[in-house]
C-alpha cells in the first residue's frame, strides 16, 4: 500500500512513498486548498457547503461551480501523478471523501488531534505519558503558517496549538510529580522552539537548578529576555515583566560559591562596541543611572530611536520593522561607545542609553546613527529621535512626589 504523508503543523511537506512531493504534484492555489482539505477531513469528510465557505467565503452558485471545476482538476491531476486512483474523490452521505484503499494517508495534524484524545482518556499515568509525549512531538509550529488568512486554516490553528499547549502541561505535571527534571527540561526546550510562552522558559530555568545547572538557566533565563522583550509587537507587560525578575532571582539566589559568581559575571561574546542587553537588564542600567544623577549630572542620555519611512511616516510591515530593528542594533552596536547601553522595546524602536555623554555631542550621535542605518537599510528607513537628559528626569520625577 502506498503511504502519502502531509505535514500541515510548520512548514508545509509531502512525502509519497518516502520522498518528497514535488511542486508539480502539489500545484498552487484553490486545487492545492483542496486537496489539503480533503485530506484532513479523512474519512469523516466535508460537506459541500463548508468547502465554499473554506476556499470561498461564500456559497453562492458561482463557488458551486468553481467548486466542481476545482474537483475535477484536482482528481485528474491526482490521478496523473499516480497518487491516487480518479474515483478517490467521493460523494457520498453529503460529504466528500478522499479515500482510496491503495493509499494510507498520515497528517500530522489528525495524528496529533486523536494521540491527544487517546491520552487524555487513558487513567494509567506511563501510557498517558508516552502518549502525550507522541502527540507533542508531531507540533512542529503552526497550522500551515503559508496559508495564514484563509478562513478554514485560521479556524484550525489556535485549536492544535491549544492542543499542543495541554499536552506539555499535562506531560510536565506527570514528570515532575516523578521529579525526572531532565525530561522537563528536554520538553521545555523544545516546546520554546515551535510555541514560545513564559511558562516554557519558567519550567525549563526550574528544571535545570533543580538539576544543578546553573550555567544552562542563565543561559536560558537570557534566551527568554531576549525572545519576550526584543521581538513582539506590544509593549512589555508588568505582569511579564514580574515574572522574569522572579525568575532571574531564583537563578541568583542559587549560586552556591564565590566562583559561581564569578563565572557568571563574565561576559561572553564579541565585548567591542555598545553593550546590548534584554529590556528588564536595560531598565536596570537605567535604573542605575537614575540613581547616580542623584549626587551629580552624569551626563546620562536616554535615546529613543524609533524607525520611519522616508517620508517620515510609520511603517506598517511588522516583519519589515523586526528586520529594521536588528539593523539598527548593528549600527547601534558599532557606532556607540562600550560604556553605551541598547535593547530593542518593541519591533522598530531601539532605546539607547548614553553614558558620560556632552550635551553638545548629542547631534554627531545622532548623525552617526542616521548615516550608519540609511546605508544599511539601502535608503529605504530613517531614524526618527527623542532624548531624555536622566539628571533633567530625575529632578522632574522628585518635584513631582514632593507635590504629590
Amino acid at each position: 500500500m502506498a503511504v502519502l504523508r502531509i505535514r500541515m503543523l510548520g512548514n508545509l511537506s509531502m512525502e509519497y512513498n518516502g520522498k518528497e512531493v514535488e511542486r508539480d504534484f502539489s500545484g498552487n492555489g484553490k486545487i492545492l486548498q483542496l486537496f489539503l482539505i480533503l485530506a484532513w477531513a479523512g474519512e469523516k469528510g466535508i460537506s459541500r457547503g463548508k468547502l465554499q465557505d473554506y476556499l470561498y467565503d461564500v456559497r453562492t452558485a458561482n463557488s458551486g461551480n468553481a467548486l466542481r471545476v476545482t474537483l475535477s482538476r484536482l482528481r485528474r491531476q491526482l490521478a496523473d501523478n499516480g497518487v491516487t486512483g480518479p474515483d478517490a474523490i467521493q460523494y457520498r452521505g453529503g460529504v466528500y471523501v478522499l479515500n482510496d484503499d491503495a493509499l494510507e494517508l498520515e497528517v500530522d495534524a489528525v495524528l496529533l488531534e486523536r494521540a491527544c484524545s487517546r491520552a487524555f482518556q487513558d487513567r494509567d499515568p506511563e501510557s498517558r505519558l508516552a502518549l502525550l509525549e507522541q502527540a507533542a512531538g508531531y507540533y512542529k509550529g503552526e497550522f500551515l503558517p503559508a496559508m495564514s488568512g484563509d478562513s478554514w486554516v485560521e479556524a484550525m490553528r489556535g485549536k492544535y496549538q491549544g492542543l499542543y499547549e495541554n499536552c506539555i502541561r499535562e506531560a510536565c505535571a506527570l514528570l515532575k510529580s516523578r521529579n525526572d527534571q531532565e525530561k522537563v527540561a528536554a520538553l521545555c526546550a523544545q516546546a520554546l522552539q515551535v510555541c514560545p510562552m513564559d511558562e516554557w522558559s519558567e519550567w525549563l530555568i526550574e528544571s535545570l537548578l533543580a538539576l544543578g545547572k546553573y550555567r544552562e538557566a542563565k543561559k536560558a533565563y537570557d534566551e527568554a529576555a531576549s525572545l519576550f522583550f526584543g521581538h513582539e509587537g506590544q509593549e512589555p507587560s508588568r505582569n511579564r515583566m514580574e515574572k522574569f525578575r522572579k525568575m532571574g532571582s531564583k537563578i541568583q539566589m542559587m549560586e552556591r560559591s564565590s566562583q559561581d559568581v564569578k563565572d557568571g559575571l563574565k561576559e561572553e561574546g564579541d565585548i567591542s562596541g555598545a553593550y546590548r542587553c534584554s529590556y528588564p537588564g536595560f531598565l536596570d542600567c537605567f535604573h542605575m543611572c537614575v540613581r547616580m544623577a542623584e549626587r551629580k549630572d552624569s551626563g546620562s542620555y536616554l535615546m529613543i530611536c524609533t524607525v520611519v519611512s522616508r517620508n517620515g511616516r510609520e511603517v506598517q510591515s511588522e516583519s519589515r520593522m523586526g528586520y529594521y530593528s536588528e539593523l539598527l542594533c548593528q549600527v547601534a552596536g558599532s557606532q556607540l561607545r562600550r560604556g553605551d547601553v541598547y535593547t530593542v522595546y518593541r519591533p522598530g524602536q531601539v532605546l539607547i542609553l548614553l553614558n558620560f555623554l556632552r550635551k553638545k555631542n548629542l547631534e554627531s550621535v545622532k548623525e552617526r546613527l542616521r548615516s550608519g542605518f540609511r546605508e544599511k537599510s539601502a535608503r529605504k528607513a530613517t531614524l526618527r529621535f527623542e532624548t531624555m537628559d536622566v539628571f533633567y528626569w530625575q529632578n522632574q520625577e522628585e518635584r513631582a512626589r514632593d507635590q504629590g
